[in-house]
C-alpha cells in the first residue's frame, strides 16, 4: 500500500532537511528513497537499512553494521543509544553511533497516497 511520506531529519534536535515522499507499507515494512538513499524500516524488528551506492547501513535495538561494498568489508559499529517509536502513522528512530558527535533522529509521518 502506497503513504504518503513527510520525513523530518535532525540532529540533535536541529532539522536538517525535510523531505515529502512517496513510500510503500507491506507486511510492517516500509520502503522508501530519495536522490541519495533507499531505506527499509521494518517495523516489527525496529530495524532500520539504508543503502547508497557505497554502502549498507543497518541499525537495530542492539547493534549496527556498516557494509562499506567496494572493500566488500563489514564492520560492526557500537551503538550508543536507539530509540525506535511507532504510533499509528507516526514513526520516530533515533540513533547515537559511538562514530557520530550528535544523535540522529528521523521522524516519519505517513497517510494514505491520494490520487490527483
Amino acid at each position: 500500500m502506497n503513504k504518503e511520506l513527510i520525513i523530518n531529519t535532525y540532529e540533535d534536535n536541529i532539522l536538517l532537511f525535510k523531505e515529502n515522499l512517496i513510500g510503500s507499507l507491506e507486511n510492517d515494512i516500509l520502503r522508501y528513497e530519495n536522490e541519495n538513499d533507499s531505506f527499509i524500516i521494518d517495523l516489527q524488528n525496529q530495524t532500520l537499512i539504508k543503502e547508497n551506492l557505497e554502502s549498507i547501513l543497518e541499525i537495530n535495538p542492539e547493534k549496527a553494521i556498516l557494509t562499506v561494498k567496494e572493500l566488500e568489508k563489514t564492520w560492526l559499529i557500537p551503538l550508543n543509544s536507539h530509540t525506535f517509536i511507532h504510533d499509528s502513522n507516526k514513526i520516530i528512530i533515533s540513533y547515537l553511533l559511538e562514530s557520530q558527535e550528535k544523535p540522529l533522529k528521523i521522524e516519519i509521518e505517513m497517510s494514505e497516497e491520494h490520487e490527483s
